[in-house]
């Protein structure tokens, strides 16, 4: 008898994009037991990650006293040096530009290589999944799967179910997820789900007021560390996230909902605009020596 989609397992794992996002989200499926290829277009960009990955692993058998579990770790990591190596993943988690058009030719490209009943994942932090499987011809198994960063440490992933998601997508998502020791929440596809929705106007709030010289970069972000409890400052996590994925989400938010508290700041531009996007270039709000 043939599996129905919710009957069927994860068993391997393809990630498009080899940067912050798409090498931590493969290193958590390494060490929840997948077998995982990452592939990125820039291959020196995948060469580098790869061996940070290996690193990253080695520093978790260390710690955990696990050395033996290397060699399944290191068994169980391919990098795929063309997308067609990704073919026989059951599910794909892209973590490319925060740029519609490009997940859109991504997924396009995607739906030529992998199985029919493979699941085609984005890790968008805030584009529309229902916008991005319009361009597929199976958008039914297109979701949004939204780690946060650093992917390896934080629990949360939002679980987005566009349009035409069907429940079994979901559900299978829902699964894969919960093996990764992470904590799936389901949202409805609307502007910066559910955690963007809420953080993005105080992150640009801090920025305004950065702007306006009305206190320190430093300050500001010890002040919402102390009053709200909160482990980081939202200059700090702006710089974790990405400025220019910020960007991208607030003039996309901006257009869709016409709020003033997404409109971005014009230092945001500003940095953006010079390549200053955070702890990914080294540096943003702050410098990060890597």
């Amino acid at each position: 008898m043939t599996p129905t989609h919710t009957e069927q397992t994860v068993k391997q794992v393809g990630v498009v994009g080899s940067g912050i996002m798409g090498s931590g989200i493969a290193q958590v499926c390494v060490q929840a037991g997948y077998r995982v290829v990452i592939h990125d277009i820039d291959t020196a960009g995948l060469k580098q990650s790869y061996a940070k990955i290996i690193a990253n692993l080695e520093k978790w058998c260390h710690k955990h006293d696990q050395a033996e579990q290397m060699d399944v770790f290191t068994n169980n990591l391919i990098a795929g040096a063309a997308l067609t190596d990704l073919q026989d993943t059951d599910i794909v988690i892209e973590a490319v530009t925060e740029r519609l058009e490009v997940k859109q030719s991504l997924f396009c490209a995607l739906e030529n290589v992998v199985r029919e009943n493979a699941i085609l994942a984005s890790n968008t932090s805030g584009l529309s999944v229902t916008e991005i499987a319009s361009a597929c011809t199976r958008p039914q198994r297109v979701v949004g799967t939204h780690f946060f960063n650093p992917a390896p440490v934080m629990p949360l992933v939002e679980v987005i179910q566009g349009e035409k998601t069907d429940d079994d997508t979901i559900n299978r998502v829902v699964t894969f997820i919960e093996r990764l020791n992470k904590k799936p929440i389901k949202v409805k596809d609307v502007s910066g789900f559910v955690v963007n929705r809420i953080i993005t106007p105080m992150l640009n709030e801090a920025m305004h007021t950065l702007e306006a010289g009305i206190a320190s970069r430093e300050d500001i972000d010890e002040a919402i560390k102390l009053s709200m409890r909160h482990p980081m400052g939202p200059l700090a996590l702006s710089d974790y996230i990405g400025l220019d994925t910020l960007l991208y989400f607030m003039e996309s938010a901006y257009q869709e909902t016409g709020k003033e508290s997404l409109k971005p700041s014009h230092l945001l531009k500003k940095m953006v605009a010079e390549g200053h996007l955070g702890v990914k270039t080294g540096k943003g709000f702050y410098e990060y020596y890597k």
